[in-house]
């Protein structure tokens, strides 16, 4: 999960070429995070039937998955070859992730919603604003954020088929927990990388950086809105 366990080399410390990457980065992230607002925005009224349908079949919402796997497995693998391409990549994710979150408009209150993305967007930029001006390196605490990630996967699988109420606010927090210091994570990493690899005049590999980093953030985002929202409505 992480490639930058080794000491860093700076090559570009200038304050003003990271604050122009990360700009970079969360623009990208932002157009994710509306387009993905918007989809679900429609699918949730002026598609409610085509979704409701659509999430009646298993094969159809396995299919989708699959689709959205196979993006992030193709990008990941692009993404440092063609950032043009990969950008196209996080934008279709972006649609697909739509598609899932129209969903919540089913299932939860307006208000409940709106509650989950104000305490998803503090929480996310007080945890991203310390990954970005600790002077520690977060790099050790990567494989312990991986397997945090695996087990609320399989966690949460588990408790699908065995569902039980304490199980799954207790997943909920540690999800909150995971993906908040994941947050700050990926935030020192990429300031990690940038400092290690960019302001070379290398335009490509600084691309591919705002790219790949956009998409770790904007999914770290996401997964911390899905536990908030679970925590805040719960009895919906």
């Amino acid at each position: 999960m992480d490639n930058f366990n080794q000491k860093m080399r700076v090559v570009n410390p200038d304050k003003a070429g990271l604050n122009s990457f990360f700009k970079k980065v969360y623009t990208y992230m932002a157009l994710a995070l509306i387009v993905t607002g918007v989809t679900a925005y429609l699918g949730a009224t002026i598609f409610r039937q085509q979704i409701i349908v659509l999430f009646s079949s298993g094969i159809a919402q396995l299919a989708l998955l699959g689709v959205m796997f196979g993006i992030v497995w193709i990008f990941s693998r692009r993404v440092f070859q063609n950032p043009a391409q990969a950008f196209g990549m996080l934008m279709g994710y972006s649609v697909l992730n739509g598609v899932f979150f129209s969903t919540i408009g089913l299932m939860y209150n307006l208000s409940t919603i709106a509650a989950a993305l104000s305490t998803t967007a503090l929480l996310f930029a007080g945890m991203a604003i310390y990954g970005l001006v600790t002077k520690r390196s977060m790099a050790s605490m990567g494989s312990i954020l991986f397997g945090g990630v695996i087990a609320l996967i399989v966690g949460g699988i588990i408790n699908i088929f065995f569902f039980n109420s304490v199980v799954y606010f207790f997943l909920s927090i540690v999800g909150v927990i995971v993906f908040g210091l994941l947050t700050a994570y990926d935030m020192n990493r990429l300031k990690a990388m940038y400092l290690e690899h960019g302001g070379q005049g290398q335009v490509t590999l600084e691309q591919s950086l705002a790219v790949s980093g956009a998409l770790s953030l904007y999914m770290d985002f996401i997964n911390l809105f899905i536990y908030i929202l679970r925590l805040f409505g719960g009895r919906d």
